[in-house]
């Protein structure tokens, strides 16, 4: 046996030559433990220093001469012992006693120290002049060159060696397995391998003996044959060259390819295993963890083991603080997820147990993860926060990247942060948000939730105080939201959130026509899913008569004509509707008229043709049957007075139509095309056109002369009463030269026709005019040149008062605003006063006709030149225009001032005395009563009173008051009340408290006047208020006393009285004329203030008198509530708050059980429902006929009357229904049979369970309509669709009402319809795609349903029957869109249908709890759904769950026998698919140290991997 010849080795002592100390080369035949020291841990800590002890010559011999335990070639070992006798190691004494040092330097000194070839083994000069041995025997022979790759490449990665330490230099005696180390030095030549190693093991060629070995030696190389040495081409070419050569070549190739796959291919297990987790030191965890932060220390070495102990939010921190690089700081996680989670699959646990274990820990992580980064974006301001921001957004980008955390939780988080964080905070969130951008919009429950934060951040931030700071954030945002808009519309598809943040992204998102188009689609898309939020869509008409009635309640402005003009562009439709509006009868009192008046004078200044808009509202129908005739009339006498209304225009139109045939049509109550001929004013008629109106109206033998008559004796009584020396007063005059007196010309004015009473006006304005100076003053209705100059003559009260009372009388409130112009100018206080008294009471009026603000600037110009030319202001005038003030929104300020003002008016009163008024009190006698004088000197004496005097004098005016007789010395009375007044001033609070329980015990007493004559006044000096009566009242008829059910009642009656009926008798003696007028300021103040007080005490009223028997009280109470004045109160009060009325009179009152206070409260309804006619009995059926938008509140009364005393409580048991609801459903079923449903506007205002009650049976009836997939008739198709969209309407009309509907019980059962009707469309869809039924069902039932299903979203509970119920709904409309989607609809309405099928889908499923949802995501995955169900049920598809493992399964067959004629043996295989799971945390890049064939988590064999 030989073995292999071994190389010499030289070796050669070194010297630096940059250092005075020698540095001798380690022996190059060291042992090979020695000389490359193992690169385990024990030995790491040496690795840095080089061995630099100089040895004596016999040390060096020794270890020379020794063999290597490591073995080698016999050259190399003859080589060194040859050697050793030759060299001559010089002596050096100063080195043989140091110590060896050791040299530490750079890796790239060391290199050097080992790569050097010149310096290694070269000697230096130096060594010889020192006297060396070498200098006898001769000069030594230089040294053979270095052999190649004999030295190890200096390590480029390694960094500066570590200082020694002790426990470094401790040798590991822990026993470990022998393994042979290919040396570092050791050349490598691939593929060859390592050049001069080839150590024994004992097993090799050369040590298997047989006898050519024996005989002829070993040979490295096999001796060549004979045939080798020649060309094989001869032997080879003519198979090749055969027509079989190809195929026999590619077989042979195909051949070794097999060998080589069947011999590489990998097929052992994997062997993976995640590093193991050891417990260790803290010190030596943060050396492991700073070699991880190290690049250059590789993985596999660190793999060994990972220190216990850092999990969750530790590591994550560890990472951060060490600089972890993100790639290792995701290994170590991994690692260390792969240990949890493999504690969860040890034997003995259940599949679901282990499943519920990893979830719940990557949930932990996530969590865990989610405090990491909320932690550190928190740390703002810190000296690395950007550094830290950085590490944890990318780090957390990396564990979502691979899929490593629970996505749904991490994403709700995202979410959650950007929308609760503050403004400051907001731009961090946004950076983090946009990273996930993509993913979030693919979800549904997130996309919604995230452009909704964004909108509220947008609308918050930019009306921030600090925009201007914030104006970048804004910039942001609005990119952001606009970016969101155009590639995400489907998150903009909510009712509740596009109502809410759709102004703010018309105003400020949209800059192009492509963005408007996307927002109008947007806005389209949600109008159709609005109706499930209950809203009603009005038409034009019905927008038009709401702005109409708002003036009831509040003052008409410019900005209501203007409203009113932009309603509609059908300008003729909107005069009809005014005019409609005016000549109501359901909307009483004089504004409507001067309104209308207003509207069409500013129309017809835009172009409006108003005398043939009138022409034809006169000859429709509405005028005609439902009409208030003296409406039209005022109206048209106004327009032709401003010459507005062409009256030759009109008799034009008459003749031409027929003129006057017969007198009826002239009559009163006669049509108002033909009555308006004695209604027009003629004054400003030209002499022919006054002739062709003559000969019209004695064509029909109008008494022309009787009219001229009453007005010339009306005219002839204002002569003498008005302007005259010795004048009368209208009120109290008996009778004058005209043989009339006032009471006549009250019942006499009234009476004569429009045309007089503009012609009585336009008169008395004339007078006025001609009164007062200057003469020359402004044109009619030419506010702006009004003169602030006092007028030289004087109007004197009566006169004012004389004026004002006629004008109120003929209702020609446009003159009376001509007059308040023309008396605006004196310098009369007390007139000033009773101007603004008459603007307040007629607030609404002149708000009409434009003259309000004018007469206000007026009069605030008349009080400031009293305050320039007086000392103090006229006490009067400045409370009556404070009160004005209050009354006018514009004015609020102006009335704060006057108030203020007034209120130190009356500080100031009793200025000259300094002295409280107790002290002169106390100097008067003391008396049983004392006289108004006396007690007048006690109130100017002082300018404070405490409570006890205040107490003393109160009892004495009041028990003056009560002793006083009432009749004859009512002014004495009135004298005691001024007093009251007075003293109010010293103690507002004091004597109000004094005053109530004064009241309280006054109405009791059985020998009192009326309310009415006592406390009237009172109301008027605004010592009392109507609102205190009411109040006191209440005590009494509501207080445990002894009071009797008679005084009860006369109480009640009284409290009527003053509330709503005209002062008269006794009440004039004790008040002024101006007294008078202010009780009906206030009494119209309580009425528009506090109505539910005023209905109250009617209720109350009607309710004493009818217990008391007191036929006296009842009869006067329905006698108040029957005048023109109460009826408009209530008509008003019905149109406004009709739930008032309701509950506050006619139930209670209905309850009662009296059958003649029902019977009077159901003539009262009637009598509001049909002013002009009285039904003795009204049925539900003549109810619905007279449904109209001017009528609703009124029909809902009597529809709520009507079912007053029935039991509307519905159930789903067998209760027996009322009779009043089954006629209900009877009428409404005949008329949505019949297609009329012009009602249905006043189901919603109905009671809730009535409402409920008739929705039900409508909705039931709509779902049994509805073709199924059995049915097949199409005969009654075309019926059905036409009752089901009758019934449609209805249902949405109903719908929308206003009163809370409560939940049904059977709402369960309405959405199992719902489900079942959609599961037989799908059905129906899926049967026959593309056929002729299925395209109608497409066209006309599957639009109907889905917006049926839009209507009634709230049907589906909140419970967890309501949500599977829900789900199923959601899963059928997601099978109905995908049948839609494989049907070849031509055209946008396929595409609109499946829009809409998907809208209202996303709207049921925004409400769908997590768990109802992931069984929808669970039943689709069975069924491949598409990319608009990944978004709707807010799931996506992992990208690796189409990995399958597949599986051969053989089965066996039969084997046959030689009987039978069964087939042989056979082996059939089957292939078995089983999705493939992958483990991404234990997908791990060097999991281990030492590289395996099949080391991954995933095992190459699945594959069918090779080697190589």
């Amino acid at each position: 046996m030989t073995t292999r010849p071994p190389s010499g080795q030289r070796q050669s002592s070194q010297r630096s030559l940059s250092s005075t100390n020698v540095v001798q080369r380690p022996s190059p035949h060291r042992t090979l433990s020695q000389k490359f020291p193992s690169p385990s841990p024990t030995r790491r800590a040496t690795d840095a220093f080089v061995d630099a002890t100089i040895e004596g010559t016999e040390v060096a011999q020794g270890r020379h001469g020794a063999i290597s335990r490591m073995g080698g070639s016999l050259l190399k070992l003859e080589i060194s012992d040859g050697s050793n006798g030759d060299i001559v190691e010089p002596p050096n004494p100063a080195t043989a006693v140091t110590p060896s040092r050791r040299a530490t330097g750079t890796p790239h000194a060391q290199s050097q120290l080992s790569h050097g070839a010149s310096t290694i083994h070269g000697l230096s000069p130096r060594d010889t002049q020192e006297g060396s041995p070498a200098e006898a025997g001769g000069v030594k022979p230089m040294p053979l060159p270095a052999r190649p790759g004999q030295h190890a490449p200096p390590n480029s990665y390694a960094k500066v060696a570590r200082p020694s330490t002790r426990n470094n230099t401790r040798k590991d005696m822990r026993p470990r397995p022998y393994t042979l180390e290919v040396p570092a030095a050791a050349p490598h030549y691939p593929p060859r391998g390592h050049v001069d190693f080839f150590p024994w093991t004992g097993n090799q060629a050369e040590d298997q003996f047989s006898e050519p070995v024996i005989r002829q030696g070993h040979f490295d190389k096999a001796q060549m044959t004979q045939n080798e040495t020649g060309s094989a081409r001869a032997s080879l070419f003519p198979a090749l060259k055969h027509k079989s050569g190809f195929q026999t070549l590619s077989s042979l190739f195909t051949t070794v390819l097999g060998q080589r796959r069947a011999h590489g291919q990998i097929t052992t297990a994997s062997t993976f295993k995640p590093p193991p987790r050891v417990t260790v030191t803290d010190t030596k965890r943060e050396m492991w963890l700073k070699d991880l932060a190290n690049p250059a220390i590789s993985l596999r070495r660190l793999s060994r083991s990972i220190p216990h102990g850092i999990r969750g939010k530790v590591l994550l921190d560890h990472s951060m603080s060490k600089r972890i690089p993100i790639e290792r700081a995701v290994w170590l996680a991994k690692c260390v997820g792969a240990n949890e989670l493999r504690s969860f699959r040890r034997k003995g646990v259940t599949g679901a147990f282990v499943m519920g274990g990893e979830a719940k820990w990557i949930k932990d992580f996530t969590i865990s993860l989610e405090q990491f980064v909320e932690s550190v974006t928190a740390g703002c301001g810190e000296s690395d926060y950007k550094f830290r921001v950085n590490y944890a957004i990318q780090l957390a980008a990396h564990f979502y990247a691979e899929r490593l955390v629970d996505r749904d939780h991490y994403m709700d988080w995202l979410v959650s942060c950007l929308e609760n964080c503050a403004p400051l905070k907001l731009p961090i969130w946004i950076l983090v948000t946009q990273i996930y951008w993509k993913d979030l919009l693919s979800y549904r429950k997130f996309g919604l939730r995230l452009s909704t934060a964004l909108l509220n951040h947008y609308e918050e931030t930019a009306n921030h105080p600090d925009q201007d700071i914030l104006a970048p954030l804004v910039d942001r945002l609005r990119i952001l939201s606009k970016v969101l808009l155009i590639s995400s519309p489907d998150n903009f598809v909510s009712p509740q959130t596009w109502a809410k943040h759709r102004d703010i992204i018309q105003s400020n998102l949209l800059t192009s026509s492509s963005e408007t188009t996307i927002f109008k689609a947007i806005e389209y898309r949600n109008q159709r899913l609005l109706a499930a939020g209950g809203e009603e869509q009005l038409t034009s008409r019905q927008r038009l008569i709401q702005l109409l009635d708002t003036t009831l309640s509040e003052l008409f402005s410019d900005q209501l004509i203007r409203k009113c003009w932009r309603v509609d562009q059908d300008k003729s439709m909107l005069l009809q509707v005014v005019l409609e509006w005016c000549g109501s009868l359901h909307r009483l009192g004089l504004s409507k008229i001067y309104i209308a008046g207003r509207l069409c004078r500013f129309w017809s200044s835009n172009g409006a043709d108003i005398t043939g808009a009138l022409l034809e509202f006169l000859d429709s129908k509405t005028c005609t049957k439902q009409c208030h005739g003296a409406a039209i009339y005022h109206l048209i006498a106004e327009l032709a007075r401003s010459e507005h209304f062409s009256t030759a225009r009109y008799l034009q139109w008459l003749v031409a139509r027929g003129g006057l045939l017969r007198t009826p049509d002239f009559s009163p109550d006669g049509p108002c095309a033909t009555r308006l001929v004695a209604e027009l004013p003629t004054h400003s008629l030209t002499e022919g056109i006054l002739t062709l109106h003559t000969t019209l109206l004695t064509r029909v033998d109008f008494l022309v002369d009787e009219e001229q008559s009453r007005k010339k004796i009306c005219m002839a009584y204002m002569k003498e009463t008005l302007f005259s020396v010795h004048r009368v007063s209208p009120s109290k005059s008996k009778r004058s030269s005209s043989h009339c007196c006032a009471s006549d010309i009250a019942s006499l004015l009234p009476q004569l026709s429009r045309s007089s009473k503009s012609e009585i006006g336009l008169w008395l304005r004339q007078k006025v005019r001609s009164q007062m100076q200057p003469k020359s003053l402004s044109p009619l209705n030419d506010w702006e040149a009004i003169s602030r100059k006092t007028s030289s003559a004087v109007m004197t009260m009566d006169d004012f008062h004389a004026v004002r009372c006629y004008l109120e009388l003929l209702e020609d409130h446009s003159m009376l605003a001509d007059v308040l112009k023309v008396v605006a100018t004196s310098g009369n206080a007390e007139v000033l006063a009773s101007c603004s008294d008459t603007i307040t009471l007629h607030l609404d009026i002149l708000a009409a006709i434009g003259a309000l603000l004018d007469l206000f600037d007026t009069l605030m110009a008349r009080l400031r030149d009293f305050a320039e030319d007086q000392d103090s202001l006229p006490r009067g005038f400045l409370a009556s225009l404070a009160d004005l003030a209050d009354r006018i929104p514009s004015k609020a300020n102006f009335g704060r001032q006057l108030s203020q003002e007034l209120a130190l008016m009356d500080k100031k009163s009793a200025v000259g005395a300094s002295s409280p008024v107790s002290d002169h009190a106390a100097a008067l006698p003391t008396a049983e009563t004392y006289t108004i004088d006396e007690i007048d000197k006690i109130l100017v004496s002082g300018n404070s009173m405490d409570h006890s005097t205040l107490d003393r004098l109160f009892q004495k005016i009041v028990s003056n008051i009560e002793s006083a007789p009432w009749g004859e010395a009512s002014v004495k009375q009135r004298g005691y009340e001024l007093l009251l007044t007075r003293l109010r001033l010293f103690g507002p609070q004091h004597f109000d408290t004094l005053l109530s329980s004064w009241l309280t015990r006054f109405l009791r007493r059985p020998d009192r006047p009326s309310i009415m004559i006592a406390l009237a006044p009172l109301v008027s000096f605004g010592c009392l208020t109507l609102s205190d009566i009411v109040q006191c009242c209440d005590l009494a008829l509501d207080g445990q006393s002894s009071t009797d059910e008679v005084t009860r009642a006369i109480i009640a009656r009284e409290l009527v009285e003053i509330l709503l009926l005209e002062p008269f008798g006794n009440t004039v003696q004790a008040m002024r004329e101006e007294e008078i007028y202010r009780l009906r300021i206030m009494r119209a103040h309580m009425q528009k203030d506090l109505p539910a007080q005023i209905i109250c005490s009617i209720r109350r009223g009607l309710e004493q008198t009818c217990s008391a028997q007191h036929a006296k009280s009842y009869a006067i109470i329905t006698g108040i509530l029957q005048q023109s004045s109460s009826l408009q109160l209530l008509q008003r009060c019905a149109l406004l708050q009709p739930n008032l009325v309701l509950r506050s009179l006619i139930l209670p009152l209905l309850r009662q059980k009296d059958p003649q206070l029902v019977q009077y409260i159901t003539t009262v309804v009637d009598q509001l429902l049909f002013p002009k006619e009285f039904h003795a009995d009204v049925s539900i059926e003549a109810t619905l006929n007279a449904v109209d938008v001017l009528t609703l509140p009124m029909c809902q009364l009597k529809l709520e009357c009507m079912f007053a005393n029935e039991d509307t409580a519905m159930s789903c048991g067998d209760e027996p229904r009322s009779s009043q609801l089954q006629a209900l459903e009877g009428v409404v079923a005949a008329a949505v049979q019949s297609g009329k449903t012009s009602w249905v506007s006043i189901l919603p205002m109905l009671e809730a369970s009535i409402v409920q009650h008739l929705l039900r049976g409508l909705e039931l009836q709509f779902l049994a309509l509805f073709p199924s997939h059995k049915s097949a008739d199409e005969d009654e198709d075309d019926a059905r669709l036409v009752h089901a969209e009758n019934l449609m309407h209805v249902m949405n009309s109903m719908s929308c009402s206003k009163s809370p509907v409560p939940t049904p019980r059977n709402s369960t059962n309405l959405a199992q319809e719902i489900l079942i009707t959609l599961n037989g469309v799908r059905l129906r869809l899926s049967a026959s795609p593309n056929s002729q039924t299925t395209r109608r069902l497409v066209s006309t039932w599957i639009p109907l349903l889905i917006s049926f299903v839009a209507h009634r979203a709230h049907e589906f509970e909140v419970s967890n029957a309501g949500h599977e119920t829900r789900a199923k709904a959601i899963l059928a409309l997601s099978a109905i869109l995908l049948e839609l989607q494989l049907i070849d609809m031509s055209g946008s309405t396929g595409v609109d249908l499946m829009e809409q099928v998907f809208d209202l889908a996303l709207c049921l499923v925004d409400s769908l709890p997590d768990e109802p949802r992931q069984q929808c995501i669970r039943t689709l995955n069975e069924n491949t759904p598409s990319t608009d169900m990944h978004y709707l049920f807010s799931f996506q598809p992992s990208p690796s769950e189409w990995l399958v493992l597949s599986q051969n399964e053989s089965s066996l067959g039969i084997p046959a026998t030689p009987s039978s004629d069964l087939p042989d043996k056979r082996t059939q295989d089957k292939v078995k698919l089983t999705p493939l799971a992958l483990r991404r945390w234990e997908m791990l890049g060097e999991p281990a140290p030492n590289i395996g064939r099949n080391d991954t988590s995933l095992s190459l064999s699945l594959f069918a991997a090779r080697r190589g």
